[in-house]
């Protein structure tokens, strides 16, 4: 059996750019073009030199390798920057190699693949396809974790000398006001049915929210207090509008105006 020095080349520069690329897209930094090509020309000259020497401590120099090519990369960056950089480039770097070693075969039973001058680029192109659909669900939990971060706070509602804990949302989308001039938070209706001393409070009968298919009046409340806790610490109003919502939000209770 021949193996083509052509498909080793070809092969290797192309999954390493890609295994670069998914991981810088994963902790949206920017791609390094230059650094990249220099990094996945190291790795691919290892790969080609690899079965031509006798290398003592095989596996030792793959983990050297590893650790050399983020750090190309990477360059002069932090030490933390380099550490994310080089734990999901390994990451990607063991799912690539699994599902091409699956892919070629292990045994007859399985995908038995004998001909890896006219397979290895189809195997290498499943295994890229695979590692861009991970990076990318990867890279939606990150950006929803970020946002839940920076958007997302604490808060307690005072009602009628009771008061309830919640999760609230600054949403800049929410520009509802009472009569145009007093800022509104809006309830999820689960969440408004769970507050106590609710038939205590003050009700307001006619909030007008207006969306894209119209307008319609909602019903509300008068909170006594509002704290809010976040990184800049806590902030307390009073006398705070709550309009309840037909629907509940998904991960928080209230909707933060922007306008408090």
């Amino acid at each position: 059996m021949q193996i083509y020095i052509e498909y080793v080349i070809a092969d290797n520069m192309a999954v390493n750019l890609l295994l670069l690329y998914v991981t810088s897209v994963t902790l949206r930094q920017k791609f390094p073009r230059i650094r990249s090509v220099i990094s996945a020309a190291v790795g691919t000259a290892f790969a080609v030199i690899m079965p031509l020497v006798e290398i003592k401590a095989l596996f030792l120099a793959k983990i050297m390798l590893g650790l050399i090519m983020p750090a190309i990369v990477t360059g002069r960056k932090s030490v933390k920057t380099y550490g994310k950089f080089l734990a999901f480039f390994m990451l990607y770097t063991c799912l690539a190699g699994g599902i091409c070693v699956a892919l070629l075969g292990a045994n007859d039973g399985f995908v038995a693949i004998t001909d890896p001058n006219g397979y290895a680029p189809a195997v290498a192109a499943v295994a890229a396809l695979i590692c861009v659909i991970v990076a990318k669900k990867i890279v939606g939990y990150v950006t929803l974790a970020r946002r839940e971060k920076k958007y997302t706070a604490e808060v307690r509602l005072e009602v009628a000398g009771k008061s309830v804990n919640c999760k609230g949302y600054w949403d800049s989308g929410n520009r509802l006001f009472y009569k145009g001039v007093y800022p509104v938070v809006l309830s999820g209706a689960d969440f408004a049915g769970s507050i106590p001393n609710l038939e205590k409070a003050q009700k307001i009968d006619a909030i007008k929210l207006s969306t894209v298919t119209g307008s319609k009046s909602i019903r509300g409340f008068i909170a006594d207090k509002l704290f809010i806790c976040d990184e800049s610490g806590e902030k307390e109003f009073d006398n705070v509008i709550i309009g309840i919502g037909e629907n509940d939000f998904k991960g928080f209770s209230l909707l933060l105006n922007c306008d408090l």
